[in-house]
């Protein structure tokens, strides 16, 4: 037997095997296998050779890619130090805002707590110049024919309400009815706004009206209140619900200055600043 010559061309190639030789092979079989294996080795290399060249362009290609990269790195560079340094401006504006926007919170607070106290010496200072005045309504309209309304009243007064006989004569500055268009005459007359000379004298009107109560004239039935300010009626307007339910009770005794409910319970008075204590208290009447 001849021995087996091993193809250098494709050592690692499944599909290329070594050749048995025979005595019956001829020179011209293995120059044939040899041509072969030596095309196949040509054709290798040129396809490794194309594949190479694939290769290096891609990676120039890539270089061409990394190099633009890094030159557009480098012009974004100097804008992002730009933002940097403007963000760290915008950081410390903020900061310095944020403590201007605390000492106005301070400022606006007192500025707030002076107003609400100016308010209420501004409401004060209103109802003291308001005390000596008396607010009568249901007057009827014209009652007081063709004399003037303060002289009317300084003579009709002490006989409507009851005063003593020996009550010295009322000293009335000016009267006048609320400042609005006369009404029709089916509709309730004007309030009228009574200035006395003295606050002694309109107590004392005021406490004789009160304990007469039914005080009728010209057919209406008459109704006297303190002049007060618009802040005070309303804080006693709140007061209302519970006013009428102590009412139906006979505990309601109106109001002390400037907005504190009056309630008679088991012959003590009781005194409400807010309408929930009120409210709270008739509770547990009930």
């Amino acid at each position: 037997m001849v021995p087996r010559v091993p193809s250098e061309a494709n050592q690692g190639d499944a599909s290329v095997s070594e050749l048995p030789l025979t005595d019956e092979a001829t020179m011209e079989q293995i120059l044939a296998e040899i041509k072969s294996v030596a095309s196949r080795v040509n054709d290798m290399d040129e396809s490794v050779g194309a594949r190479l060249d694939t290769i290096d362009g891609a990676l120039h290609e890539i270089k061409v890619s990394v190099a633009s990269v890094e030159s557009s790195l480098s012009a974004l560079s100097p804008r992002v130090t730009d933002l940097e340094k403007r963000v760290e401006e915008v950081e410390e504006r903020l900061s310095a805002t944020e403590d201007s926007h605390s000492a106005h919170d301070t400022c606006i607070a007192a500025v707030e707590k002076t107003v609400k106290q100016l308010l209420l010496k501004i409401d004060d200072l209103e109802n003291r110049g308001r005390r000596k005045n008396l607010k009568i309504i249901n007057l009827p309209e014209k009652t007081e024919g063709n004399i003037p309304l303060a002289d009317f009243l300084q003579t009709t007064l002490p006989t409507l309400i009851g005063l003593p006989a020996d009550y010295p004569p009322l000293e009335i500055e000016r009267a006048h009815r609320a400042l609005a268009p006369a009404p029709a005459p089916d509709k309730p007359p004007r309030s009228v706004l009574v200035w006395f000379l003295r606050y002694s004298q309109r107590e004392a009107v005021l406490r004789a009206a009160l304990k007469k109560r039914d005080i009728h004239h010209g057919g209406s039935l008459l109704r006297f209140y303190p002049d007060l300010s618009a802040e005070v009626l309303r804080r006693r307007r709140e007061f209302d619900t519970v006013g009428k339910a102590l009412a139906g009770l006979n505990k309601y005794r109106g109001f002390a200055y400037p907005a504190r409910l009056r309630c008679l319970h088991e012959g003590r008075i009781h005194l409400f600043s807010t309408p929930e204590s009120a409210a709270a208290f008739l509770d547990t009447l009930k």
